[in-house]
């Protein structure tokens, strides 16, 4: 039998500002020695508040990519630390959420950026030194509290913002394809109806305020709503729903040089593209996604990185369909299906 499963983060604070209420959330975990993970922009915004409102705290070094050996080298460094934090971009985030793993420690998040949704999860991707996709770890809870200082947020490049809705936008579609496909979300279960209204909200948020939050602030009512839907509202629906083809192609775009420039966010958004033209998708469906995502600036074209031969393309599909959840989709699809996908993303005349 499967269970309805829903999991979450025990306290989520967000607004400008909110780094000041680390020593209180600290505080109500018991307190103790704290040991930061945190990549070299976070130190330069925060070190100065952590200062002040965790005092002692120990700031460990990140080398910049999450792999196996990072996050060994990290754990050793905990020492008699009680709690630790992961502050920065999502890859010092999933390496202290895998330093908490190998030392039992619980853990909280403080993202300086927009750009995905793991913030929330008890998930960690673990990447090669190469940058791709080496697999993925499981915390036994979701993290003990995520702060989101949204000044500090604001103040990122706003491409960091456009990967974070991309990576949120494909939530309705990965739970549709999870559902038709009897995929098991990441807790074991079958969605919640609360699943569904959140993954619902979200996508209202972000195709309403979507354009207006990339040039507002923080504070603004759309670039608040925008930030939660891209990190706790999209980090609720990814865990409890369910993945699908979207972030299957995550693995195969990772694993091309040409493609290792882009952010998690923005090759979710081609992903989620492909995932509609493999046949989930009108084909006005697709294009006025795309233009959506066009106009916050990402991508929608694999031409455009210089993809456009059979082998490379067929490749990226085969990596793909490695992925646990590639068969999360209303149909079993081959590497031949995602390529025609791929290549309708550049030829209009093969959507569906």
């Amino acid at each position: 039998m499967s269970y309805r499963i829903f999991g979450a983060p025990q306290r989520y604070v967000q607004g400008p500002g909110a780094a000041a209420e680390l020593g209180a959330e600290v505080a109500r975990l018991g307190g103790g020695p704290v040991a930061v993970v945190i990549d070299p922009v976070a130190r330069d915004l925060l070190a100065e508040t952590i200062a002040r409102v965790l005092p002692g705290a120990a700031l460990l070094p990140f080398g910049g990519e999450c792999t196996a050996a990072e996050i060994d080298a990290r754990a050793a460094d905990v020492g008699d630390a009680q709690i630790i934090l992961g502050i920065g971009g999502g890859k010092a985030i999933d390496t202290a959420k895998g330093a908490a793993i190998l030392t039992g420690r619980p853990v909280g998040i403080v993202p300086t950026i927009a750009s995905n949704d793991s913030p929330t999860s008890h998930i960690a991707v673990v990447y090669t030194p190469d940058h791709a996709v080496a697999g993925v770890r499981h915390m036994a809870t979701n993290p003990a509290f995520v702060v989101v200082d949204t000044a500090v947020v604001a103040g990122a490049p706003r491409r960091f913002l456009a990967a974070g809705i991309g990576d949120a936008m494909s939530k309705p579609f990965e739970l549709a394809g999870a559902l038709a496909g009897g995929g098991r979300n990441f807790f074991g279960g079958t969605p919640t109806e609360l699943t569904r209204a959140i993954v619902g909200r979200a996508h209202d948020i972000l195709r309403t305020d979507g354009e207006a939050a990339m040039a507002a602030s923080a504070g603004d009512p759309a670039f608040e709503r925008v930030v939660e839907a891209a990190i706790l509202l999209s980090g609720l629906a990814f865990e409890s729903g369910g993945l699908s083809i979207a972030h299957s192609m995550v693995r195969g775009f990772s694993a091309d040089p040409r493609l290792a420039t882009l952010l998690h966010g923005e090759m979710v958004a081609l992903g989620t593209l492909v995932q509609l033209a493999a046949g989930q998708g009108t084909r006005d469906e697709i294009l006025d996604l795309a233009g959506f995502f066009r106009r916050i600036g990402l991508p929608t074209s694999l031409a455009a990185f210089g993809l456009v031969d059979e082998a490379d393309l067929l490749k990226i599909a085969e990596i793909s369909l490695t992925a646990p959840y590639a068969s999360n989709y209303e149909r079993s699809l081959s590497a031949a299906d995602l390529v025609r996908a791929m290549r309708a993303l550049d030829d209009e005349a093969l959507l569906p």
